[in-house]
Order: C-alpha cells, then sequence, then structure tokens
C-alpha cells in the first residue's frame, strides 16, 4: 500500500515537473513574442519619427523654397515688369513701331511667368492649409458685377458680350471670402472670353435654391471634348497642347478655382453644350441671413452752420452714422446724415457741405455711383469726399472717380478725425510718400511711376533712414518693403505705432514675400495695406497710394491684352 502511494506521488511530481516545464517552455516564447513585438514596435516607432523628421526636413524646404521664390523672383521680376510698363507707356519717350512690337513681346511673357509664379505658390498655399478663407456675408451678385466691370476692357477688345441674369441682389447672399470667390468668377470669365468667337456672347446665370446658389457660365467658343471635362481641372492641363502659348494661361486656373470653391463646401464642374461652347457650374452653399431691404427717411435739416465745417454722412447703416455723429460732434463739427446717394446728392447741392463721408456698399445708388454724380454736378463737384468703406483701397477700379481720401471700417476715431482734417486743410499741401526699399532698381521704377501725379517720393534704403525722416518731416503715405539691410520692415511699423505723432501714418507693405495672417491682423490705428510683388503691379500701387492721399491717377495708354490678364 505504501509503494503503492509512494509511486503514485512520484507520478504526480513527474506530471507536475512535466506541466511546470510545458508552462516554463510557453512563458519562455511568450516573452519571445513580446520582446520581438517590442522590438518591432519600437522599430515602426524609429521609422514614424523618422518619417516625421523626413517630413518635416522636406517641408522646411519647401517652405525655404517658396520663401525663395517669393522673394528672389518676385522683386526682379517686377521692377523689369515695372520698367517695360513705363517704357510701353511712352513715358520715357515715343517707340518707334519695332521697339514697341519687342515691348509687347517683352511684357507679354513677363507676365506669364508672374503668373506662373503666383499660380503655383497660390495652389501650395490652398492645397497645403496655409490660405485660411476670411468669410463674411456678402452678395454674389455684387461680386459678380464687380468681376465683369473688371474684365469688361478685355471683353469690348475681344467683341464678345457679357450678359447677366437671375434673381436680385437681396436674395443672393453667401458666405464667403468675397476676393476668393471674385478669383474664381475672373478666371471662369477670362477663359470665357479667350475661347470665345468676336460677335458671340457669354450668358451668366444665377439659380437660388433652398439651401444653395447656382452660378452658371455660358459660352459659345469651341467647346471641350467629353473626355477632358475632369481632366482640365488637373495641374497644367490645356484641351489643346498649344493653348499655353497661344491664349496664355499656366493650365493652374482651373485647379486653383476648383480648391477655392471646395474650401467654401460648394461644387465646380463643367459641361458641354447642345450646341457651341461650354457651361461651367459653381454650387455655393446659400447665407442664412439675406441682407435686409432699406427704407429710407428723409434728412433733418441741420442747424446753423456758425462757421463751423459741415460733413455730410451717407452710409446705410444707421448704427455707423450714429457711431460717426458722436465722434464729430464732440469735435465742433455739424454732421448732417444720408441713408442713401439720392439723398446725399440733393442736400449737398442745396447746402454748404465742407466734406461728404460716403459709404460704397449702399442700396439704390451705389457709392460709385453717387460719387459720379456729385462730380458732374456744377454745384457738388468741388466738396471733398472721403471714402468710409469695409473695402480696401487695392481692389477700387482704375475707373473709379477719384476721392480725397479713404478710411477702412473699422476705423479708429483718431484716424478719422486726422483724415479729415487733412482734406478740410489747403488742398494746395503736396504730398510726401516715404519709399522705404533697398533695392535701386525696383524704387527707381516706383519713383518714375509718380511723376506728373502731383505727389513728391522720397526713397530710402534702411530703417535707420526712415526713422530720422520721419522725425524731420511727416509723410503723408509710407511704402515699405520688408526685408531690409538693418531689419525687418515690421519692426519699423512697430516703431512708427508707438509714436503719438506717427501712429496714424498710413501704411502700404510692398514686400517680395507672402505674409501670415498673425502679420496681417496686427493692430493697426490707420491703414496698413499687404500688398505682394508681382501680384499687385507697381502702377496698381501707386493708385493706391494716390487714392490714400486724394489724387487721380495719370492714365497710362497700355493695351489691355488676354495675356496681360
Amino acid at each position: 500500500m505504501l509503494v503503492s502511494m509512494q509511486a503514485g506521488l512520484l507520478f504526480a511530481i513527474v506530471i507536475l515537473a512535466a506541466l511546470a516545464a510545458v508552462l516554463l517552455f510557453l512563458l519562455s516564447r511568450e516573452k519571445k513574442r513580446h520582446l520581438v513585438a517590442i522590438d518591432a514596435l519600437d522599430l515602426a516607432r524609429h521609422e514614424h519619427i523618422e518619417q516625421m523628421s523626413s517630413r518635416t526636413h522636406l517641408d522646411d524646404v519647401k517652405n525655404e523654397f517658396i520663401s525663395t521664390v517669393s522673394h528672389e523672383l518676385r522683386t526682379p521680376l517686377t521692377s523689369i515688369r515695372g520698367a517695360l510698363g513705363l517704357l510701353s507707356a511712352g513715358l520715357l519717350g515715343n517707340n518707334d513701331p519695332k521697339a514697341q512690337n519687342l515691348l509687347r513681346i517683352a511684357l507679354t511673357n513677363t507676365d506669364r511667368l508672374i503668373r506662373l509664379i503666383n499660380d503655383i505658390l497660390d495652389l501650395e498655399r490652398i492645397q497645403s492649409g496655409r490660405s485660411p478663407l476670411r468669410t463674411s456675408s456678402c452678395s454674389l451678385s455684387a461680386i459678380l458685377e464687380h468681376s465683369v466691370d473688371d474684365l469688361m476692357p478685355l471683353a469690348t477688345e475681344a467683341n464678345v458680350r457679357i450678359e447677366m441674369s437671375g434673381p436680385p441682389d437681396v436674395s443672393s447672399g453667401i458666405q464667403a471670402d468675397p476676393d476668393r470667390i471674385g478669383q474664381v468668377i475672373t478666371n471662369l470669365l477670362s477663359n470665357a472670353i479667350k475661347f470665345s468667337e468676336p460677335g458671340s456672347s457669354i450668358r451668366i446665370k444665377t439659380e437660388i435654391h433652398s439651401t444653395t446658389i447656382l452660378l452658371r457660365v455660358i459660352d459659345s467658343g469651341r467647346g471641350i471634348p467629353e473626355d477632358k471635362l475632369d481632366l482640365i481641372f488637373d495641374r497644367f492641363q490645356q484641351v489643346e497642347p498649344s493653348d499655353s502659348r497661344q491664349k496664355g494661361g499656366t493650365g493652374l486656373g482651373l485647379t486653383i478655382s476648383r480648391g477655392i470653391i471646395q474650401q467654401h463646401g460648394g461644387r465646380i464642374w463643367a459641361e458641354r453644350n447642345e450646341g457651341p461652347g461650354v457651361t461651367f457650374f459653381v454650387e455655393l452653399p446659400r447665407s442664412k441671413s439675406a441682407p435686409p431691404v432699406f427704407e429710407s427717411a428723409p434728412l433733418a435739416m441741420p442747424p446753423t452752420s456758425d462757421g463751423r465745417a459741415m460733413v455730410l454722412v451717407c452710409d446705410d447703416d444707421a448704427s455707423v452714422r450714429a457711431m460717426v455723429r458722436l465722434q464729430l460732434e464732440l469735435h465742433d463739427y455739424i454732421v448732417v446724415e444720408a441713408a442713401r446717394g439720392e439723398q446725399a446728392i440733393s442736400f449737398a447741392a442745396q447746402h454748404p457741405v465742407s466734406a461728404i463721408l460716403l459709404d460704397l456698399h449702399m442700396p439704390g445708388l451705389s457709392g460709385w455711383e453717387t460719387l459720379e454724380k456729385l462730380r458732374n454736378t456744377p454745384a457738388t463737384s468741388h466738396i471733398p469726399v472721403v471714402i468710409l468703406t469695409v473695402t480696401a483701397p487695392e481692389n477700387r477700379s482704375p475707373l473709379d472717380p477719384a476721392t480725397q481720401g479713404w478710411i477702412q471700417k473699422p476705423f479708429h476715431e483718431e484716424f478719422l478725425l486726422s483724415e479729415l482734417s487733412r482734406v478740410l486743410e489747403n488742398t494746395n499741401v503736396v504730398p510726401c510718400v516715404l519709399l522705404v526699399e533697398d533695392d535701386l532698381d525696383f524704387a527707381e521704377v516706383v519713383r518714375i511711376g509718380f511723376q506728373n501725379t502731383g505727389v513728391n517720393v522720397h526713397h530710402v534704403t534702411t530703417l535707420q533712414e526712415a526713422v530720422e525722416y520721419c522725425a524731420l518731416s511727416r509723410p503723408h503715405v509710407l511704402l515699405l518693403d520688408l526685408s531690409l539691410p538693418d531689419g525687418d520692415g515690421f519692426s519699423l511699423i512697430r516703431t512708427l505705432r508707438e509714436n503719438d505723432d506717427l501712429r496714424f501714418l498710413p501704411i502700404v507693405v510692398y514686400s517680395g514675400r507672402d505674409f501670415t495672417d498673425q502679420e496681417k491682423s496686427g493692430t493697426h490705428p490707420a491703414p496698413t495695406h499687404f500688398l505682394t510683388k508681382a501680384g499687385v503691379q507697381p502702377h496698381e500701387v501707386q493708385s493706391i497710394v494716390l487714392a490714400m492721399v486724394g489724387r487721380q491717377a495719370v492714365p497710362q495708354q497700355v493695351a489691355l491684352t488676354p495675356e496681360s490678364i
């Protein structure tokens, strides 16, 4: 019995030992698997870190390349384009036909190169998410009208009519970035003009649906093959390989347009017409709130002037009028309010108005239409007019009437008073523009462009020279490059904004590099405009500066061609 128990115990021990061995084996194998998994995880993490590092390095290289392209190419190209424009316009003497033709060829190809650089950079910003939208409640009809007005000279030269049809402005509200949507519409219209036959028409139609607005641009040109209707939205795609040379363009316009529309949550596509031509469709979400219908009221009669200056404030926004009235009356101005352009014209013709503050976007007569009637009426043609609007002066058309000043909403009370005081002072004072630019060739192009405009240009090349000049003689406008030998131009802006005598000095930053939203959204008590070289030509900067100092630009006789758009 005892032997049997010992044998059973021995067997149990053997079994337990065997189980322990198996368990140890399994544990060892699992440990090895765990170690292998850890090693694989570490390897994957290391590879991921290397990939992220490599991607970060590639992003840094790409950003450095883009920065180099922006500054090192844009600045000399802008100088070349500006110099060629001045020569072609005959400002330095008449050219014989052969020389004029060579200048035309040089201008055309310079514009093509500038457009290509701008389009590549624009597309990169959109695809990388570095081009955020600045959305606001706006009218698609107003954006359409502005785009059509801009392209009307090109359409007239091509003998192509542009016809618009659709709902009234009050129902075409969208929540969008108006500049970006305008860029898309301008691209579609310019393409339609380039590929339309003389004597034909381009039709623009808008349809209002419950949640969307559908825009159609219809031409009767050569059309697009069915198999290329989607392909044309890809990079560098043209219907015909020769289109880039014969019609101009970079092959990126539709790609950029698609990116912009997708950023707005919309769609863009093309369809062949039953007859000749093609139709481009743009579908955008509709704004939840439509613009209100405005009801005007008669003007209140002003008190006796008693020798004080009478300022007429014309704006359809009652809160803006009330705010401006309060600010001006505290400084002994007599203020009269008008909610419509028709009221302003009638009142100014019958009363001794010293100056008019005029909004651009109003029901009925727009601000530009009101200004044109004021200028063409003998009783009001002498009254200085200061534009008071959300629109930046760089968005004005060269064909718009001249103004004596420009105040962009929102504005500081001190700048409003300073600008109004300047306008009411002796208009015989010659405005001075301080140009801070270290590129001597480009500075010479800008200086020559201001000849015969009634504006003096003083040129310095460093931040220190600019500070010293401003301390001795206050300029009317500062035209500033950012990349200077002794520092960044933003340090000059900060210095001026901290100076009580100079903090309201209008500044136009005109640089070869792009600006970040943080740089542009800083606190600026006076107008501070950010323009990119090659994106905005010197003669356009000249128009902006002249608008800010209340001077009219001298028109340049430069032929507008499809290649220059």
